[in-house]
């Protein structure tokens, strides 16, 4: 694993402002500087963008039925994706997101969607959901960085291309930094990849447990929605068996993955009570050509 990449190109942003220089080195500690440097400045709400129209599509997508069936759950969440707040051009550059590539948009709402659910069912307090959803939107901005045929890639990666997705973390991670300064985007960026201590990148300790929420929602709704490399998504009840699976391989936090099933059964009772049972034989893909990417030291 790396916690670092130089770049071999400039870091762009949707306005063609440069981020970073070619050959600067991105690593935590880089992270960590560029939001140290962002000064508060204005923000617009989600619910005065074009994006409110997209609200609804997750919470009414047939193979999330079980997370918003609780009519007062699915308006909790709905209110929090209004109460979003962000810099402008973070939603510029999720518009971008959404025209380019239309899958990254959809998992990033779906993201939201699941993460801000799971924390609705665990406190049942709004206060910090929207910061939540923020962070699920734009876990994965970093992919924008990545080339277009990767995104688009039905066979097996190469090591190269591997190295290449690799990257997008930090990447996603410092853009964020560099506009939001400490949030939990960020932290959810720079870590919704890493796995108890696997995955990518290293992290110099274990992520925050908002992190953690969006990393295991990216996985859940990654499973649960259409992808180039396979032949079909994974229903909820057999993506909850794989995350389930990740928890007793030691790949997954089972906490976090607690408060998903926990979430997926009504969100009722106290989520630390939810005991993990045997495989439900849900429908599964036929076939899945999807590649573990492997974090090595890169030049982006």
């Amino acid at each position: 694993m790396s916690d670092r990449i130089t770049l071999g190109r400039e870091l762009i942003d949707c306005r063609g402002a440069v981020l970073a220089r070619q050959g600067t080195v991105i690593s935590p500690q880089a992270i960590a500087e560029a939001a140290a440097r962002v000064q508060p400045g204005a923000r617009v709400s989600l619910e005065e963008t074009a994006h409110r129209a997209e609200v609804e599509a997750p919470l009414e997508d047939p193979v999330y039925r079980h997370l918003f069936a609780d009519p007062k759950a699915k308006e909790a969440v709905a209110r929090a994706f209004l109460a979003v707040r962000l810099p402008e051009v973070l939603f510029e550059e999720l518009t971008a997101v959404q025209r380019a590539n239309p899958i990254l948009y959809r998992h990033g709402l779906a993201t939201a969607a699941v993460a801000a659910r799971m924390l609705v069912a665990a406190v049942r307090d709004s206060k910090g959901v929207p910061d939540l959803v923020a962070a699920g939107l734009l876990h994965d901005l970093g992919m924008r960085h990545v080339s277009m045929k990767l995104m688009r890639n039905r066979d097996a990666l190469t090591q190269q291309e591997s190295r290449e997705i690799s990257a997008h973390p930090l990447l996603g991670a410092y853009h964020l930094a560099s506009l939001l300064g400490a949030h939990p985007a960020v932290a959810a960026a720079h870590a919704h990849h890493w796995r108890c201590g696997q995955g990518y990148p290293m992290l110099p300790k274990a992520p925050s447990r908002a992190a953690e929420v969006v990393a295991v929602a990216s996985a859940f709704a990654a499973l649960t929605q259409p992808r180039p490399f396979r032949s079909d998504r994974f229903d909820a009840r057999s993506a909850g068996d794989v995350l389930v699976a990740e928890v007793r391989a030691g790949t997954a936090d089972a906490g976090t993955v607690r408060l998903l099933i926990h979430a997926l059964r009504g969100g009722q009772g106290d989520p630390r009570a939810v005991r993990f049972g045997a495989s439900r034989g849900g429908q599964v893909p036929e076939v899945n050509r999807h590649t573990r990417v492997v974090s090595t030291a890169v030049t982006s």
